[in-house]
Order: C-alpha cells, then structure tokens, then sequence
C-alpha cells in the first residue's frame, strides 16, 4: 500500500528554515548594533576623559606660568641685589683705598729730607709734587714707591733746583699708575 503524505513538510521547513535565517539576522543585528554602542560609548568616554585631561594640563600650564613669572622676577630681584653688593663692595673700596694709599706713602717719604706738596688721584694714575733735600733723595723715593701694592710704574715728570729760604732744595713732581684690583 502506498501511503501519501499531504502535509505540506517542505513548506514548513522553508518557514523554519526562513524563521531561522531572520532570527539570524535579527541576532546579527543586534550584536553589530551593540557593538556600534559600545564602540560609540567607549569614545565619547574617552573624548572625555581626553578633555579633561587637557583642561586640567592647561591649569598646570597657567600655574607654572605664574611659577616662572616669580622665578623671573626672582632671578631680576637677584641680579638687581648682587648689582647693589658689588656697588656697595666697589663704593667701601673706593672709601678705604685712599686712606691705605696715604697711609702707605706716608711710610714712604724720609721724613728729614723729603716733603710732599701735592698729591693728587684720578681713576688710573697718581700725581706728586714735593721737595727734597736732593735728587738722590728722590731717586730712593722712586724706588720706595714702585714698592708700594697699589703702585704700577712710577715715572718722574719734572726736576728743577729751587732757593728755598736760602737753601737748594730739589723740586720735583711725580707720575705713577695706579693697579686696579
């Protein structure tokens, strides 16, 4: 006997088959739609996180800007003081330097033949003018003075006899550098 089956089993897989093929899809869709999402929330995440990130860099920025502004003006604030020192250093030499140079040529004169008239300071030479028993005596004061620290070279300028009250006396009238430092 033959038995005839009327019931329509292809066209019932084909359904299934199709439900199965759209629930495919359907899943397939949702899946690349959920990562499109996450993808999208993971970058507005971190366009955020970025964002904050460079405002926060630029309040560094400003705060170490006002930080090099003061080491700006503490560095002028240093040169501006070592400026008064060294002023100051170079105002208490040139106050003492003259006192140690008379001191010293006073230590140089021989008393009993020797006298000094004039003495005069610029900022590089010394001019001296006196009288002396003779020219020897001058000599020895010449040589008495290139001793001297402050004393670069000593140059005679003039040398002529006088009459004082009746006794010869050597005029004579100095030139002598003076050493910086």
């Amino acid at each position: 006997m033959i038995k005839i089956n009327l019931l329509p089993y292809r066209e019932m897989e084909k359904k299934a088959s199709q439900a199965k093929e759209i629930m495919i899809f359907l899943g397939s869709f949702i899946v690349f739609i959920a990562c499109i999402g996450t993808l999208h929330l993971y970058v507005v995440t971190r366009n955020t996180l970025l964002e904050n990130n460079i405002r926060n860099s630029e309040r560094q920025i400003v705060e170490l800007n006002k930080i090099v502004g003061d080491i700006q003006a503490f560095k002028e604030n240093k040169i501006n003081i070592e400026n008064k020192i060294a002023l100051i250093k170079k105002l208490e030499k040139g106050r003492t330097f003259p006192i140690f140079m008379l001191d010293q040529l006073a230590s140089a004169v021989p008393t009993k033949d020797l006298s000094l008239e004039n003495v005069t300071q610029t900022a590089t030479s010394l001019s001296i003018e006196g009288k002396a028993k003779n020219t020897i005596t001058v000599a020895f004061f010449m040589k008495a003075l290139e001793t001297l620290p402050f004393i670069a070279n000593v140059d005679l300028v003039s040398s002529r006899q006088d009459d004082f009250s009746g006794i010869k006396v050597q005029s004579f009238k100095l030139k002598c550098g003076i050493k910086k430092g």
